[in-house]
């Protein structure tokens, strides 16, 4: 539940910062510097967080890998 949550602030995080970022690039004004700015900081804050959900979806998955490969065989009922 938390991944999918993660992946969904993180895919939000990246829209939000592109569309400050072309949105500042193609208008000049006042707060363009501030736009830039906090696209800047989203599409970063996005790119972080896929990376930590990749990163801990990698050790979920050797570790699942690890504890199969290490489970004990039931022995059989004769």
């Amino acid at each position: 539940m938390l991944d999918k949550l993660g992946l969904a602030f993180a895919l939000a995080s990246l829209l939000l910062g592109a569309v400050l970022l072309c949105d500042a690039v193609s208008v000049s004004d006042v707060s363009q510097t501030a736009k830039v700015i906090g696209g800047a900081l989203f599409f970063a804050l996005g790119l972080v967080t896929i990376f930590l959900l990749m990163k801990d979806w990698w050790g979920w998955r050797k570790h699942e890998k690890n504890a199969a490969r290490s489970a004990p065989d039931w022995p059989s009922q004769d």
